[in-house]
């Protein structure tokens, strides 16, 4: 062991380069040096009522039928299989190992593993989540997720997404990172310890927001020609994407469009139609859609009382916040909690 004695240590010191005496900044503070994630913060606030996943294998001839309102996932691990969308007109999509699809406006649709198999629907399939048969030649192996769009006004998958996404994840180096994240989710499905089918829903969520991560990447670095409505480029904005930010970081503040131009530092009319051109709504009722998606969140998976949940969501007091609620779902709150509570006993 090596000592060193004071009067060296003083020695030592002073013959350090000035340059390292400054204080080094701490990660927090580095963190703030990056520019923002525009996709992180489009998918951070995600709200997926009803969110379902299972991991099935499936034999030869199998088929699943999937009403409209219910935005569905399929990643291919085994085998193959036909997405079908019930729209006049529309074409059959082939997938293969690796596929990942999802359909973000929640189309009508059935899965088949050929073209002429019949199917059953999916709401029978989804309540035996520990379906399975040995793998064999002609099985197919599907994680399949879901969330429903019936209590909802707007879409929050409406973010500049196409209708169908088709991505493989042996094709896209950046979707590979989900391969060990389905070998994780096949062996918590097949040890099936406590708690199995929790870890399960929550690890396909990580897959679908992946999923929806990589393409919003590749729509983001193409050309948007068709006049859509892009809600990332409204995030990336520099006007309209500071607000953004600060809306869904901050429900319960009591917003006005003057405020909100205030922040971004323009005219109230300049902002709001520069908020209705990239959205798509205007603020207010954009403002009003964020903050009823929340509160259906918070009566569905929390106990925070519903006068509580008011001030959260940025309403005065508890009957302002239910007459809105009841405008915009056609339910009080207490009704939609209690309709919740019994569909999950269901």
């Amino acid at each position: 062991m090596i000592s060193i004695d004071s009067s060296s240590s003083l020695q030592l010191a002073e013959m350090r380069p000035v340059a390292q005496t400054k204080s080094i900044a701490s990660p927090r503070h580095a963190m703030s040096l990056f520019h923002p994630d525009p996709i992180a913060e489009l998918l951070e606030k995600l709200y997926l009522p009803q969110w379902n996943a299972v991991e099935w294998t499936f034999p030869a001839h199998w088929g699943l039928s999937v009403p409209a309102d219910v935005v569905s996932m399929y990643v291919f691990t085994q085998g193959s299989g036909w997405f079908v969308p019930d729209a006049p007109g529309s074409e059959p999509i082939r997938l293969m190992a690796g596929d990942h699809l999802i359909t973000t406006r929640g189309t009508a649709h059935r899965m088949l593993h050929t073209l002429d198999c019949p199917a059953e629907p999916i709401a029978e399939r989804i309540s035996d989540p520990t379906w399975h048969i040995p793998n064999g030649p002609d099985s197919t192996a599907i994680l399949y997720a879901q969330f429903s769009l019936r209590e909802l006004k707007q879409n929050p998958l409406s973010i500049g997404l196409p209708e169908v996404i088709h991505l493989n994840h042996r094709a896209d180096p950046v979707l590979r990172s989900c391969i060990p994240i389905l070998d994780v989710l096949s062996t918590v499905k097949r040890e099936a310890e406590h708690g199995w089918q929790l870890t399960v829903r929550k690890l396909a969520e990580i897959i679908f927001i992946k999923t929806l991560s990589v393409e919003l990447t590749h729509g983001s670095n193409g050309a948007n020609g068709n006049g859509d409505k892009h809600l990332m480029h409204a995030v990336t904005d520099a006007t309209v994407g500071p607000v953004l930010k600060a809306l869904v970081q901050s429900l319960g503040d009591p917003w006005t469009v003057p405020k909100m131009a205030k922040m971004a530092n323009v005219s109230k009319s300049a902002f709001s139609e520069r908020f209705r051109n990239l959205v798509g709504t205007p603020p207010l009722q954009y403002l009003t859609e964020i903050r009823m998606q929340n509160a259906c969140e918070l009566l569905r998976e929390s106990p925070i009382e519903i006068a509580n949940i008011a001030t959260l969501v940025g309403y005065e007091s508890p009957s302002s916040f239910s007459n809105a609620f009841k405008r915009w779902n056609g339910k009080s709150p207490a009704e939609y909690r209690r309709n919740a509570k019994q569909a999950i006993v269901g």
